[in-house]
């Protein structure tokens, strides 16, 4: 039990090992400590500048790429009006030319068609003329066997030709 009770000279010698051990420190010790402490918060302190800086500059960067994106956003749908207008002029394009193609070929087989009608016309025609005097000459042949009837077809036909002149 004599630890728990010291007696004076022990504790005059621990009092003066505190003393000396504090001096020595107060001297040598605390500087080196308190430099390092006040370097230790200059170093948090420049961290905290530069960590405000970093997420300022982040801000300016997240802004901006915000804007490039409107920008490139405003863009796109430009050239997708673009595009669309100028697939709409194609389109009318190519329908008016084809629409001019089709009147051309419509004209060209309207014409063709008048053609071949006139062609028709002019073959029936013929063929009404010669059926026409293969009839007429059937008649004839049996009509001017008999002398008699020559003579009244043939003043029928005077007859005819006096009234058109």
């Amino acid at each position: 039990m004599d630890l728990f009770k010291p007696d004076a000279g022990l504790l005059f010698w621990m009092l003066l090992s505190f003393v000396i051990l504090f001096v020595v420190l107060r001297k040598y010790a605390w500087p080196g400590i308190l430099n390092g402490i006040g370097e230790r918060n200059k170093n948090i302190e420049d961290a905290l500048v530069s960590a405000q800086k970093a997420k300022e500059q982040l801000d300016e960067i997240r802004h901006e790429s915000q804007e490039l994106i409107a920008r490139a956003k405003e863009e796109q749908i430009k050239i997708l009006q673009e595009g669309k207008q100028i697939k709409d002029t194609i389109i009318v394009a190519a329908q008016e030319q084809a629409k001019a193609e089709a009147g051309k070929i419509i004209a060209e087989a309207h014409r063709f068609i008048e053609k071949q009608k006139e062609e028709a016309m002019k073959e029936i025609d013929n063929k009404i003329t010669n059926l026409s005097i293969e009839i007429a000459e059937i008649i004839l042949r049996k009509k001017l066997e008999d002398a008699e009837e020559q003579r009244t077809l043939a003043g029928k036909l005077i007859n005819k030709m006096s009234r058109t002149v």
